[in-house]
């Protein structure tokens, strides 16, 4: 399906259909990437908020677990959210294991390019995560994160973002 024009909102209709949980005015840049257990559980695990924007390459994995996006969320591209994860010790009976763990996203909250959100994290309303970022830990609102893995980069009132100081 063509990136462009109406097929990108034509992408959050065939997902709704799915049983996807997805708001008013969503636009999905294609291609989606989405890693589900083959069960309907799974894909009605994920949510999308109303007047959210995925950019080209979004991954939602979302084996046995719950992804959930609020409302006036923009996603940069290539961004990945990854709901499972392996232990660092190899254990003889059952390798390295694997963990699912919901990931949250607040309202008005912008993740850049290229970031990936781990397991168990949630970023709380207004935050902004950088381009590139790997966010391990929860982040508070109204605050900017960046780097491998993410760390507080300053907070960013209301005035600073009418001021484009985060940019």
């Amino acid at each position: 399906m063509p990136t462009y024009g109406p097929f990108n909102r034509m992408r959050a209709s065939m997902f709704r259909k799915a049983g996807m949980a997805i708001g008013r005015d969503v636009t999905i840049i294609g291609p989606l990437n989405l890693e589900l257990s083959l069960n309907e559980e799974t894909i009605c695990g994920i949510s999308i908020g109303n007047n959210v924007y995925l950019n080209a390459q979004t991954r939602l994995a979302c084996r046995n677990s719950r992804i959930s996006i609020g409302d006036d969320v923009q996603v940069g591209p290539r961004v990945s959210f990854e709901t499972a994860t392996h232990g660092i010790v190899y254990e003889p009976e059952i390798g390295r294991g694997l963990d699912h763990h919901e990931i949250r996203v607040g309202n008005k909250v912008w993740i850049g390019a290229g970031a990936t959100i781990l397991p168990g994290v949630t970023i709380h309303e207004a935050a902004v995560v950088a381009a590139g970022a790997v966010v391990t830990k929860d982040v508070p609102a109204h605050t900017l994160v960046g780097g491998v893995p993410a760390r507080k980069i300053r907070d960013i009132g209301p005035s600073a973002q009418r001021q484009g100081a985060i940019a």
